[in-house]
């Protein structure tokens, strides 16, 4: 069972804009990754909030940490 948060939490869409990509690229990779249940429930929760399912919103994490926010700021 997961605490819930005291922070307030933003879905993604509310940032910047970011670009789309022309072409995305085949999603033909897994990675298995081991996080507590507390974890996967709170991504879940604020993946809902932004309308993605967890594994697309997992993907945008790591894609705005790996290659930034192209064109936030204006």
């Amino acid at each position: 069972m997961s605490k819930p948060l005291t922070a307030s939490v933003t879905p993604l869409r509310s940032a910047a804009p970011v670009p789309e990509k022309p072409r995305r690229a085949k999603c033909d990779r897994d990675v298995k990754l081991h996080i507590p249940e507390a974890v996967y429930d709170d991504l879940a929760r604020v993946a809902r909030a932004d309308q993605r399912p967890v594994s697309e919103y997992i993907r945008v994490l790591l894609e705005r940490h790996l290659y930034g926010t192209v064109g936030a700021g204006g």
